[in-house]
């Protein structure tokens, strides 16, 4: 399966590609908002999009809104981040963002939300 990663921290996104490319996914990376819109438009065969909510330049929940707005079909979308702010993950389910997770996540409980997603 081919995987967007959206993440402004390297070390965060070098762990996430790593146990992702265990499993035999393709990873796509992406170091904010703008950068991930850019290539989710210019790959339809993505099957996910992980993304942090707070990078610089376009941030997770603005990059979601584009792509909505613009009406563009996207994979499922799940949001990595450390914000626990309720109005914040309502927005960003109306965004359409699936599944909201909070870091720090453990590589288990990421890995079971990354497979049960992909075997909707």
């Amino acid at each position: 399966m081919k995987i967007l990663l959206v993440e402004d921290s390297h070390d965060f996104r070098h762990k996430m590609k790593e146990l992702l490319e265990d499993l035999d996914h393709q990873i796509l990376e992406a170091g904010d908002g703008i950068e991930g819109y850019d290539l989710i438009k210019n790959h339809s065969d993505i099957d996910l999009i992980i993304s942090d909510l707070h990078m610089p330049n376009m941030d997770g929940l603005s990059m979601c809104k584009k792509l909505k707005d613009e009406a563009f079909e996207t994979a499922p979308i799940m949001m990595v981040t450390t914000e626990a702010n309720p109005q914040l993950r309502k927005d960003g389910m109306e965004a359409g963002v699936s599944i909201w997770m909070i870091k720090p996540v453990s590589d288990k409980k990421f890995l079971t939300m990354v497979e049960k997603i992909l075997n909707r």
